[in-house]
């Protein structure tokens, strides 16, 4: 059994990754120790040191005398290598430090990193941006080499030459229309893309902007931002900023640290959620030069996890290599990119299987995949089943050669000319070995147990008291019946009454004679499969008068409208048909969210909690409409209420109690209901209404602070009301000539106020719970839509990814 893991309120709270496997952390890790040269006990390639020192002047100057490794992106053929020196070289960067000469003119200042990523934030055109940025240093070094000019640092020149090689200064370029941020984990950068759709060789330009940038964030973190002074940022050269990359590229799978992965057992306390969460917390939370997109799937109980990750074509690798056997920069081939491109996508295969075995001990199978996707061409170029035995005995902190060791590990790929070729895929995400179809039964019929640490979380013994469905078998049935049906009407209507007649369920019996005695009379077709689903499912009565109603409505005619749900409801309310009595209640739910919060937080102990039909909730609220359009506001908060009492947590009968309270003038009691509302408030668009229209009470009232700080909270909310709020905020202010609110101050105000702050901790408590509870019993269909509604809350990349992890219902 699971024990309750709370690292989403981490989450929630802005923590930096409190669901990530221990070892994983913001910073790279490094290297244990350089290979050195035989013989002259020189590293052979800058290695990055433990934590973020940087390199010493003097292994900067000695680094590289050997030729580079087979296993590392710095790679480059003999042939290759002799072609290169046939190549134009790119100008030698002169001497990074000069004595000062006062009759050259000053460099450009150094490049902040963090202070680029403020400006690029907050620029309209951050492309535009970034292009004046490279003109500017280039412009700088040419006139350094004039002997006009100091030189630029190496690292704006590090950068201002990748963005170029990008293809930042193409003439024929297009660009999307782009955002650049520093995500909240791994604190590098990411370019996104607004635009529906973007033609891939402008993707791939978008790719290869964001790894210069990136490639230079860790050059400059690591020789400035965390150096430890060693080494002064004008003794940085343009090959120090090549080396320590080339380097970090070849061991992207130290970040896991160098503890074993453990052996596999069944004892891990971490549940389904638990692990959906760590995995998605590493995607999100490695520090890597190129875009790292992957979805994936788990099943715990079979010991299986599946992930399939995006190649980053060579496109987007570096078109520039440091060589150290020539010890200079060299313009990187075509082949040489493709084997970068390769040994990179083999690499971040293994540290996503090797991130999996570490985030649970009862996975024992990994299945990685790594593909092609554009949008004319889905292609898979690395696939492979891992097990957590034979990958355990490696060390990834270590140097090695991704390719000996993928094949090693049975991860197959094919290439030519150093070009990954398409392979079949050995396995598919949304297979029965990765998503089991049992996930998936109808919640409202199953008769299935919950374990009872899972059934304290969600509020229910039983998968059924989650349901919300009050049709729901009747719509099982109607899809049993229509399979049937054909042939002579007097067959139909026989095989109708058979499957009938006495099935346990009154509502399934009644619609089998109806069907049936419409089938005989012609106003149904046994042919029109749809028609007849619809009319066995809600073809009753009360439905069909809700919807006449509802017509009435829409017309205006509110008077007719009223009779219609009147002779449709008394004779039901006269027999007190749906009537509370002792611990029976009769409710209705929209969603398994509002159903679990009613079992946490408002049912009675021992209550046993039925359903109405759709038809007789909807006909409240329809009742209570029509009579507010005709003025007769005490009857409508009559049927307001007994909509509210049938399903508290809806908002639409909320705000028409409101309505009523605030058209007979009792703006305290209006007030009041949308305080209770907003206790109990869970999604995003119910608490920005609730916020909205509390902000407009309190405004009527003359608590003009409350209502700014209610405002500012709808306005920023995800509601479909949120551009009202902000308008109504400024007008409320130049009206009344008050004192704004200040942002910081709004929670401040509204607590002051007994205003709650939605959602409050106690319903955060029940998402979060519910959310891992029913994700760990399986209950997948009461599972998404806690993630769903949880990521929309907080808008966080690894919420979203747990919600991707969770697959679909399986076609039946």
């Amino acid at each position: 059994m699971s024990t309750p893991s709370f690292n989403l309120i981490a989450l929630i709270a802005g923590g930096a990754a409190g669901a990530v496997a221990a070892g994983l952390g913001l910073h790279l890790a490094r290297r244990h120790a350089a290979k050195r040269s035989p013989g002259t006990g020189e590293p052979a390639s800058p290695v990055p040191p433990q934590g973020y020192g940087p390199l010493t002047a003097e292994s900067a100057d000695t680094a590289g005398t050997d030729e580079p490794r087979a296993d590392t992106q710095t790679t480059a053929f003999p042939d290759e290598l002799a072609k290169a020196t046939d190549e134009p070289t790119p100008a030698a960067p002169g001497p990074s430090h000069k004595p000062a000469e006062p009759a050259l003119d000053p460099a450009p200042k150094p490049v902040d990193m963090d202070d680029l990523a403020r400006e690029l934030f907050q620029a309209a055109d951050p492309i535009s941006k970034l292009r004046s940025l490279t003109r500017k240093v280039e412009h700088a070094e040419r006139r350094a080499d004039e002997g006009q000019a100091a030189r630029p640092d190496a690292i704006s020149s590090y950068l201002a030459r990748g963005l170029r090689e990008a293809g930042i200064l193409d003439a024929d370029a297009r660009w999307p229309e782009l955002s650049v941020i520093r995500t909240n984990r791994s604190h590098t950068f990411y370019l996104r893309a607004s635009d529906s759709s973007v033609a891939w060789g402008d993707m791939l330009r978008v790719l290869a902007v964001e790894g210069a940038l990136n490639r230079a964030l860790f050059a400059w973190e690591h020789f400035v931002e965390h150096a430890d002074g060693d080494m002064d940022r004008a003794d940085v050269t343009l090959e120090d900023c090549y080396r320590f990359n080339q380097a970090l590229a070849g061991s992207i799978t130290a970040q896991l640290g160098a503890e074993p992965i453990a052996r596999a057992s069944m004892s891990d306390m971490l549940g389904e959620w638990g692990v959906r969460q760590t995995i998605a917390a590493g995607i999100e939370t490695f520090r890597l030069p190129l875009r790292l997109s992957a979805r994936f799937r788990v099943n715990l109980m079979g010991g299986d996890a599946a992930i399939v990750t995006s190649f980053v074509p060579a496109g987007a690798q570096p078109a520039s290599v440091w060589s150290s056997g020539l010890d200079r920069i060299l313009p990187a081939s075509h082949q040489m990119r493709e084997r970068m491109a390769t040994d990179y996508a083999l690499r971040c295969a293994l540290l996503l299987a090797a991130h999996a075995f570490r985030s649970s001990r009862r996975l024992c199978h990994v299945f990685v995949a790594v593909c092609l996707e554009t949008p004319s061409r889905h292609a898979c170029l690395v696939s492979g089943d891992v097990s957590r035995e034979a990958l355990r005995e490696h060390d990834l902190s270590e140097d090695f050669d991704a390719r000996r060791l993928t094949r090693e590990l049975g991860i197959r790929f094919s290439t030519e000319n150093e070009s990954l070729v398409a392979i079949e895929q050995g396995f598919e995400l949304d297979s029965e070995r990765f998503c089991p179809s049992g996930r998936y039964e109808t919640v409202d019929l199953s008769g299935r147990v919950l374990p009872s640490f899972e059934a304290s979380l969600l509020g229910a013994e039983h998968v059924c008291d989650l349901s919300i469905n009050e049709s729901a078998r009747r719509a099982t049935k109607a899809q049993e019946v229509v399979r049937e049906l054909g042939g002579s009407t007097e067959r139909s209507v026989r095989r109708i009454l058979r499957l009938t007649e006495n099935d346990p369920d009154l509502t399934v019996r009644e619609a089998g004679r109806r069907t049936a005695g419409r089938l005989i009379d012609g106003t149904l077709s046994g042919d029109d499969a749809i028609a007849f689903v619809d009319d066995f499912v809600e073809g009753d009565e009360l439905s069909r008068s809700c919807d006449q109603a509802m017509e009435l409505l829409q017309q205006g005619s509110y008077a007719e409208a009223i009779e219609v749900l009147t002779d449709m409801l008394a004779p039901i309310d006269s027999l007190d048909t749906y009537a509370d009595a002792g611990d029976d209640t009769w409710r209705q739910f929209m969603s398994y969210v509002s159903r679990t919060l009613y079992n946490r937080l408002l049912a009675r102990p021992g209550e046993r909690t039925h359903l109405v039909p759709d038809a007789y909730y909807g006909a409240q609220l329809l009742m209570s409409s029509a009579l507010l359009a005709q003025g007769r506001t005490a009857e409508a908060l009559g049927f307001a209420r007994r909509a509210q009492d049938l399903d508290p947590l809806d908002m639409a009968s909320v705000l028409r109690i409101v309505r009523c309270h605030e058209l007979e003038g009792d703006l305290d009691a209006a007030a009041s209901e949308l305080r209770r509302w907003l206790d109990v408030a869970f999604d995003p668009q119910g608490i920005g209404v609730g916020y909205y229209r509390l902000a407009f009470i309190e405004w009527k009232r003359g608590r003009t602070d409350v209502a700014d700080a209610c405002y500012q909270k709808a306005a920023v909310s995800r509601a479909a009301c949120s551009g009202a709020a902000a308008f109504e905020l400024h007008t409320m202010r130049a009206l009344g000539g008050t004192e704004p609110v200040e942002p910081a101050s709004v929670d401040e105000t509204l607590e002051a106020a007994g205003v709650p702050l939605a959602p409050t901790e106690r319903v955060i408590g029940v998402l979060v719970e519910a959310a891992q509870a029913s994700t760990d019993a399986e209950v997948f269909p009461v599972a998404r839509s806690f993630a769903t509604l949880l990521g929309a809350l907080t808008g966080d990349d690894v919420m979203n990814g747990v919600v991707d992890s969770i697959e679909h219902e399986p076609d039946r």
